[in-house]
């Protein structure tokens, strides 16, 4: 029933009764988000080391390069600039949310002139001041301005996902970039290795004591380091240009500091992961989906609330004829209750949009606390096998290194053939090269495990 079918004293008394009860009502609207409780083991099943919460994880590098080229990264990477314009985004949402639980205050002004038949002219000039505010009864508002609270904590938890995102993607571009200068050091010295050994076999065939296929065999071994030597030097320039993408900046400038040799990167330190809590707890991407079901289930609050009425309290005061002598003022305050009775459906199939929204947000939160377990797990499994593959290369390369000396000596005295040098040289080769992929493959796994394990940027 509209206020204007009311008689004129029962309308202060009758508004008076509603209005408590509008209060109560909205005190009992308000729904609160339980965080969710995942399910977790105790510990890991591979053996994991604790948790360290000092310093940044690629410091262990003792690297002062890449700590150069994380800073610029992280300084002046687009995706993390476009991160931070997202926050903003969020954050005007969730003030415009914040709006509509404050009265809103709107002012005009009119004035006309006119011209009667009678050949008067006529002034009039009004203005009006006018105010509204919905009472949020059964906390739409209220569920909008969380699920756009949740969005804007989602957005600052993306940025940090973006900067460990760009430290970890710098370290691996660096880490690749060492490994394929290491690996065109020790082919150019292969070439050089195999460069003597065919002018040794030269000499040799001149005086009577090799054959012309033994130097065609060196001269071979010769050609296979020399056309191995380019796909290196492609690898080399595509992660230098992927440095200089991720730290936006040029190629041509990180080339004279990068091309200067230094030995791969090798963390001094064990990884920092500790529990499964623990690295449940330091992972933004599992914030965020934790953010994401705290939207979906606020969004599910404000499609509930379609179904119940709406209580606006407006009024307005009209001052006409300012700039006369008269000024009859005309004024009216009263509530206006707006109720949904046939909406074909729609705020029904709002709310079920909403609940299964609220359902995908909850099996992707589940996912993303799996997900981080997983790359932990698989982690820990590479990091603990990958110090002993290193080792056992070295020992490789030891062998033969030991195994190319000794048989050029025995085919220089004739004991052996030269096919028992060429094979001793592309052994040699292979060891080293294996080594060097064995070492970029720890570093590698100790950049995964750290970033999986959520350890800090500082």
């Amino acid at each position: 029933m509209s206020s204007t079918s009311l008689p004129r004293r029962a309308r202060p008394g009758r508004f008076l009764t509603i209005f408590p009860l509008t209060l109560a009502l909205a005190a009992c609207a308000t729904t609160e988000f339980t965080r969710p409780t995942p399910d977790l083991a105790g510990s890991f099943a591979a053996s994991a080391p604790g948790r360290s919460a000092s310093g940044a994880w690629w410091q262990s590098f003792r690297d002062p390069t890449l700590d150069g080229l994380i800073r610029q990264g992280l300084s002046r990477n687009l995706s993390i600039q476009e991160a931070i314009a997202a926050i903003d985004a969020a954050e005007a949402a969730a003030q415009i949310t914040r709006a509509a639980d404050l009265p809103g205050v709107s002012a005009g002004a009119n004035a006309s002139r006119a011209e009667s038949t009678q050949g008067g002219i006529t002034e009039s000039t009004s203005a009006t001041l006018s105010t509204s505010w919905m009472i949020d009864i059964f906390g739409g508002n209220r569920a909008a301005r969380a699920a756009a609270v949740a969005e804007w904590e989602a957005a600052k938890l993306s940025q940090e996902v973006a900067r460990r995102t760009v430290a970890a993607a710098v370290t691996s571009a660096y880490i690749d970039l060492r490994f394929y200068q290491e690996s065109i050091a020790l082919t150019r010295q292969s070439i050089t290795s195999r460069q003597e050994t065919l002018n040794l076999t030269r000499d040799m065939v001149e005086v009577g004591q090799a054959s012309r296929l033994d130097q065609l065999q060196a001269e071979q071994a010769v050609a296979q380091a020399q056309a191995s030597l380019p796909a290196l030097e492609i690898g080399f320039d595509r992660s230098l240009n992927r440095l200089a993408s991720l730290v936006n900046s040029r190629s041509a400038t990180l080339r004279p500091q990068l091309q200067k040799g230094a030995s791969q990167p090798s963390a001094r330190f064990k990884p920092s992961v500790g529990l499964p809590a623990d690295v449940i707890r330091a992972r933004p991407d599992v914030a965020i989906a934790e953010k994401g079901l705290a939207a979906a289930a606020a969004r599910v609050g404000v499609a509930e609330a379609a179904f119940w009425p709406s209580v606006t309290l407006s009024g307005s005061i009209t001052p006409a004829n300012i700039r006369g002598g008269a000024n009859p003022t005309s004024w009216a305050i009263g509530p206006q209750i707006n109720l949904p009775i046939f909406t074909g459906g729609a705020n029904k199939a709002r709310l079920s949009a909403a609940e299964a929204n609220a359902v995908q947000a909850e099996l992707k939160w589940r996912g993303s606390v799996l997900n981080a377990v997983e790359e932990v797990e698989n982690g820990l499994s590479a990091w603990n096998r990958g110090a002993s593959n290193v080792a056992a290369q070295r020992r490789l390369v030891a062998n033969a290194q030991e195994t190319v000396s000794l048989a050029r000596e025995a085919w220089g005295s004739g004991q052996t053939d030269f096919f028992t040098v060429l094979d001793a040289e592309r052994n040699l080769l292979s060891a080293r090269s294996a080594l060097a992929g064995a070492v970029r493959d720890l570093a590698a796994g100790y950049v995964s495990l750290s970033v999986a394990a959520g350890s800090p940027l500082q």
